[in-house]
């Protein structure tokens, strides 16, 4: 049900207006704060990863030149850092833990404006912040906890019953012109953050997380325009 909802979403925002300018790129994504953070107090354990961009930016009679409605869209891998969860674990329960392998694989839509004004003949500087939702997709795991006689005691599936969530972006953009009014190369950057509320279930434990999602992107596209 999330999922179809999301995909309502960006079905809508993708035909709601006409298109004067598409990219599409990829990015190191790179997650920042608790995110990042190996505390087991509200740490993501998230590793550095990469991922795929889709952007389109639309013009409307009577806005301002260099100002129009920016639709931002990406999917990313982020591995979760399992075995630095598991020696965290090991040390605060005094028992070997293994925990099998995850990642985060967040897709993100948002919408918003964005505002572009020239540094020279060919090259652009945008800027822009939108906001939408952003689906976590997270991977379940295996934990399994192991006694002093390296008997197993504990082996736990947990599964994420992950929700859609309200997201922000800030980003900035340089955009060269290769090809006048057709084709250009921008590289960019930007900072997302989401409050991921997840459902963890398990054999013995149903439980309701709480996730600050936070992560700061670079990368380049291919910028299309259409007259």
């Amino acid at each position: 049900m999330k999922l179809s909802f999301f995909l309502v979403f960006l079905f809508i925002t993708l035909y709601s207006f006409a298109q004067n300018e598409s990219s599409i790129g990829a990015f190191i994504a790179s997650p920042v704060g608790k995110f990042k953070s190996t505390d087991l107090d509200g740490g993501g354990f998230a590793k550095q990863g990469w991922g795929i961009v889709f952007d389109t930016k639309n013009t409307i009679k009577g806005l301002p030149e260099g100002l129009s409605v920016y639709f931002h869209s990406t999917f990313q891998w982020n591995e979760m850092d399992t075995e630095t969860l598991a020696s965290e674990f090991t040390a605060a329960l005094g028992n070997r833990t293994e925990i099998t392998d995850s990642k985060y694989s967040p897709i993100l839509t948002t919408l918003g404006p964005s505002y572009e004004f020239p540094l020279s003949k060919s090259i652009k500087l945008g800027i822009n912040g939108t906001l939408g939702i952003l689906f976590n997709n997270t991977k379940a795991f295996t934990v399994k906890v192991y006694d002093s006689n390296d008997v197993e005691i504990v082996n736990e599936h947990v599964n994420f019953d992950n929700n859609v969530a309200f997201a922000y972006s800030f980003g900035a953009e340089l955009k060269f012109n290769l090809v006048p009014d057709a084709i250009g190369l921008s590289i960019y950057t930007d900072y997302t953050s989401a409050n991921q509320s997840t459902d963890i279930s398990s054999q013995n434990v149903d439980a309701e997380t709480f996730q600050k999602l936070q992560y700061f992107n670079i990368g380049a596209k291919f910028v299309f325009v259409k007259k």
